[in-house]
This record gives structure tokens, sequence and C-alpha cells, in this order.
């Protein structure tokens, strides 16, 4: 036990003493405020909206993850790596039972830095988590950088898809309203939802996913995550701290 866990934070864990993105783009705090999440919020409803029709009809066509690595890298780059890291299509991997009862999307495999992605995932899901998974290959620990760099690969996308999968994503980790008119989204949106709602009742185990996040949460602060699992909602805090460029990118310090 002693040796896996020296091989873990040799390979893996110093990743976390990282300095945080916001360090090395530019980030204003002042623009991270109630009434800025909001409007973000309300944009991201607009984007869903306009882009629904277009993303479903190309919702059976495979994933083009040359294209989307070719938007994720640029990000990254911005972000602060000086390499291009080696990414590619996930493998399949015999946790995926456990992926299903637990309600994890994805993970990567800290020693051979593969990517391994649940197979209930929907097809508006896949780009963002697909994205997601490559950024902590590409040493981004932290559970909000990561959701950020994802978040900006698919809006920079020229798939109407993928940019859907991005907003639709983004969406779900602002502060939420209580309720919404069922005029705010158009139909196929509120399918997707819907669809997210089955496909959880279908197959996560309560029981089991409450004892993997909180395990997952008690990972997070021994590796300096002092927010634990609610890291991953801290996206909101950078989508509207760092101004982004024409290119949807962070702009440099």
């Amino acid at each position: 036990m002693a040796l896996y866990a020296l091989w873990f934070e040799l390979s893996w864990g110093w990743n976390y003493a990282r300095a945080p993105l916001e360090t090395r783009v530019r980030f204003d705090p002042s623009r991270v405020t109630p009434s800025a999440a909001a409007l973000l919020r309300t944009r991201a409803m607009s984007q869903m909206n306009a882009l629904a029709a277009a993303a479903h009809a190309r919702a059976e066509l495979p994933l083009d993850v040359e294209a989307l690595r070719a938007a994720w890298l640029p990000a990254v780059q911005r972000a602060g790596d000086a390499w291009a890291p080696n990414v590619g299509a996930p493998k399949p991997t015999i946790a995926d039972p456990f992926m299903l009862a637990t309600g994890t999307s994805g993970f990567i495999n800290p020693l051979t830095l593969n990517v391994a992605m649940a197979s209930d995932l929907l097809w508006f899901e896949r780009p963002f988590d697909l994205a997601h998974e490559w950024s902590h290959d590409a040493a981004y620990a932290r559970e909000d950088e990561a959701n950020y760099l994802a978040i900006l690969t698919c809006l920079r996308s020229g798939d109407p898809a993928v940019q859907y999968s991005g907003w639709f994503e983004l969406f779900l980790y602002l502060p939420q309203r209580r309720r919404y008119a069922h005029r705010e989204f158009v139909p196929l949106v509120w399918r997707d939802f819907a669809a997210l709602r089955i496909r959880n009742e279908r197959h996560i185990n309560v029981m089991l996913a409450h004892w993997s996040w909180r395990t997952y949460n008690a990972y997070l602060k021994s590796n300096r995550i002092a927010s634990g699992v609610a890291n991953y909602d801290e996206v909101t805090r950078l989508m509207l701290g760092v101004p982004l460029d024409a290119q949807q990118l962070p702009l440099a310090r």
C-alpha cells in the first residue's frame, strides 16, 4: 500500500500542487458576481435553444476526436502548457459497471494516461466529458480547471453538437433557479433533461454512489482541494472571471 501511495504521488498527485489556472491567465475577481452568473445562465439557455435542432441532427454521427482535439489543444496551451499532450479516443474498461452504478462519467488511468468513459453517456455529454478527461491528462488535476477547459473546447468547436455539449454542461454547473417555465427551453432541450433523469434513475445505485462520491470528496480534500467535490461547480468562477478573446481562448497575463 505504501508503494502504491508513493507511485501515485510521483506519477500524478503532485499535479494538485500546480499553480491555479487564474495565476497563469488574466483573472478579474470583480467579474464574479451573482448578476454576472445570472446573465451567463441566460446566455447558456439561449445558446442551448438555438443549437438544439442542429445538434440533434448530428446526434447519431460519431464524435470527431481529431476535430475535438484541435479545439482543445490551443485552450490547454493558452492556460499554461508549453507542450502538446498526446490524447486520443477513450478506451474500454472493466470498471464500467461501477461507473454506471456511481454516476462516474469518466476517469484517466494515472499509469497509462488512457481515458475511460462510462458506456451510458448520452451523445451530448461525450464531447465535454472527453475534453474534461483530456485536461486531466494534460496535468490539470483540479476539477474546476478540467471543466473550464472542456467548456472552452466545446464552445470553440465548429460542430453544433459539440457546442451544444459545452453550453449544456455549463448550464448545469451554473447557479440554478428553483423553477423554469416550460417556454424557456425548446422541446428538444427538455427531452435531453428527461434523458439524463431516466438514465440516472435506471443505473445509479444511490448507496454506492453516495459512498463513492464521499470517498472522492475526502481524496480531493487530502490533495489540497479544500472544497472537495464542490470544486466541480467552481468552474463558474473561472468562466466569469477570465476574459476570452475572439477565439474563445483565455487572455494571457
